[in-house]
């Protein structure tokens, strides 16, 4: 049993709260990415599309600032709960199985931010997907098999575009969605609440 000081205790009272924040940070991403969804065209043209979606519909640009922020928020605030978490050793206690699906949904977040970023498909977006497609093919065993998949092939082209799409708006939400509801079972289980 781990004993804790003050300091820790305090530290400790704080896990409610991110998992909280981060809970809310999260529906608010999943909200905003389904209106922004309804608008974004995912094709080579990504960039034109993001640019009417922040210009042209009305509260565009507060709707895609608002997924910006509430999914880095969701992400920071998930990495901080798992640190602490970790810190205090619930990994080796009766809620590990809290701890476990807690790192997925974390990675899951994760994956939505990498994903998420890629999709407007501006010079920065388009260069950070080509280098780090060329880092993730040096993977051993699936690398190169992940790396065509999101290139399909040797260059960003429109299939690319919307496998990108499809992984940030289908699957890391049901992933996403499985590990919440994974998470929130551990936590019954636990009898955090």
């Amino acid at each position: 049993m781990v004993t804790l000081n003050l300091s820790q205790e305090r530290f400790k009272q704080l896990l409610p709260y991110l998992s909280t924040a981060s809970a809310t940070f999260l529906v608010l991403a999943l909200v905003t990415g389904v209106l922004l969804a309804s608008h974004f065209i995912p094709t080579l043209g990504a960039y034109d599309s993001t640019r009417a979606i922040t210009d042209e519909i009305t509260f565009g640009w507060l709707v895609r600032g608002l997924h910006w922020w509430s999914s880095s928020l969701a992400l920071i605030c998930s990495l901080a709960f798992t640190s602490l978490a970790y810190w205090f050793g619930v990994f080796r206690g009766p809620a590990k199985w809290l701890w476990w699906s807690g790192l997925i949904l974390g990675l899951m977040l994760l994956g939505g931010n990498i994903t998420g970023y890629y999709l407007p498909l501006d010079q920065t977006a388009y260069w950070r997907l080509i280098i780090e497609t060329r880092l993730l093919g040096e993977v051993p065993v699936v690398g190169e098999l992940i790396k065509s998949f999101l290139l399909n092939g040797t260059g960003v082209s429109a299939a690319s575009i919307a496998r990108i799409n499809w992984l940030h708006t289908v699957v890391l939400p049901l992933f996403t969605s499985f590990a919440v509801v994974c998470h929130v079972y551990a936590a019954k289980r636990a009898k955090l609440f």
